[in-house]
């Protein structure tokens, strides 16, 4: 398992999280590998939706740059707009959102906007684009992130994308997100912040919070996966081989 490059390990890890069937709204880079993965493995009838409008894609052959590249239509059922896919999400019709950020702190609160204060950073990013988004809008939000300490902060330095909130109820938002996914484990939101509830094969606890800047609880479900199927690995070095290089 350690041999596959951390990308693909993400995604083995994060495709899980999806289901057969679901309609799934997809950010660029880690989300879009792990949602392909799902796609040939085993959720075959998952729809993908990009936030430039394009509906149910399979962009297989290249990976897509943005959610404006040429290949992110590849196969795609239906090519609309931002409008039209964003109106979906706002009816609440998308089953589950997979994002990425710079940042994630114990409330699933995610930064994709600054390093350092906002007016003076020491890194500007791209910020929000769909993300904020999806975050407030979507039925169900996995968080995907590589597992680097300096990602997991007590506080992120700019809220991009809002987390778990009390606000959420009186705002009627759906409950946020649901799981925090690295290559090294599955962390869960049920208790109000993220706490240990899988761990990812070839690693163990020390590694799975490993330089996580916050207290780290284990959930009462909390398990060890021993081993990602045959047809997971698979699919994983035949659909993601760009990231073997």
């Amino acid at each position: 398992m350690n041999d596959l490059p951390v990308a693909i390990r993400l995604a083995l890890a994060a495709a899980r999280e999806l289901v057969d069937g679901e309609i799934c709204f997809v950010g660029i880079g880690n989300p879009s590998d792990a949602a392909l993965l799902a796609k040939h493995s085993h959720a075959p009838e998952m729809t993908l939706i990009y936030e430039s409008g394009v509906v149910d894609s399979d962009p297989i052959s290249k990976p897509p740059l943005s959610t404006g590249s040429p290949s992110v239509s590849q196969g795609a059922k239906m090519i609309a707009d931002g409008l039209a896919v964003f109106s979906e999400l706002q009816a609440g019709r998308i089953d589950v959102g997979l994002l990425s950020a710079a940042q994630v702190d114990p409330c699933g609160n995610l930064n994709s906007t600054v390093i350092g204060s906002y007016h003076s950073p020491k890194i500007r990013m791209v910020g929000s684009g769909g993300a904020h988004d999806i975050a407030c809008l979507v039925n169900r939000l996995v968080i995907l992130m590589p597992h680097d300490p300096r990602r997991f902060k007590e506080k992120v330095d700019f809220i991009t994308s809002p987390g778990l909130s009390d606000l959420r109820s009186g705002l009627k938002l759906p409950p946020g997100p649901v799981s925090l996914i690295t290559e090294r484990a599955r962390f869960s939101f049920e208790s109000g912040t993220a706490a240990l509830s899988a761990i990812m094969p070839g690693y163990g606890e020390e590694d799975a919070v490993e330089g996580l800047s916050w207290e780290v609880k284990k959930t009462p479900d909390f398990k060890l996966i021993k081993k990602f199927g045959n047809k997971e690995l698979v699919a994983a070095r035949s659909c993601l081989k760009y990231l073997c290089k």
